[in-house]
């Protein structure tokens, strides 16, 4: 049975929280990685930034997660805080095309099928300097990440709005 789980969720979900939770259990964990891009582009004035080169964003964002997935640990249980689905669904949401770099980047991917998303928590959410979307920006990016992962065959489990603990012990239940 394949045990590289994906989690999900439109922006300031709580994805993040409940990934640092599961390693504090010390469950195998792959970060995001655009926050660090987003950051390192900031501090250099460079263009690769969703606001300013989406698709370039997105492909350095796929190449990232693939060569993560493919660093990934074998024959144990791993979580991912998103994948190269994402990146399609976030493109989507501005009416963008995948890209070849993107869809050659899914090949190498082999996902157990279910897949866990945080539903937006109004509560919860707020912006920063790297997570610029409002609220209403935020549903629209869950609502295509939802729909992006289905159209992909996987099966979307919401995680329930309740403390990071009680967040990680449901993921765990459902594996």
């Amino acid at each position: 049975m394949n045990q590289k789980y994906i989690i999900t969720g439109g922006p300031g979900t709580g994805k993040t929280s409940i990934i640092n939770e599961l390693k504090n259990r010390g469950f195998n964990c792959i970060d995001e990685v655009s926050r660090e891009i987003i950051t390192d582009q900031m501090s250099q004035g460079g263009d690769i930034l969703p606001w300013k080169n989406q698709i370039a964003f997105e492909n350095r964002i796929a190449n990232l997660r693939a060569q993560q997935y493919s660093e990934s640990p074998k024959n144990c249980t791993c979580f991912f805080d998103r994948s190269v689905f994402d990146c399609i669904a976030y493109l989507k949401v501005n009416n963008l095309n995948t890209t070849f770099e993107i869809l050659k980047n899914i090949k190498k991917y082999n996902f157990n099928n279910t897949v866990f998303y945080t539903p937006i928590w109004e509560e919860i959410y707020k912006n920063d300097r790297e997570r610029m979307e409002n609220i209403e920006m935020a549903m629209k990016i869950q609502k295509s990440i939802i729909q992006t992962y289905k159209s992909y065959g996987y099966r979307l489990i919401e995680i329930p709005k309740c403390p990071i603990t009680e967040r990680a012990d449901f993921i765990i239940s459902k594996i």
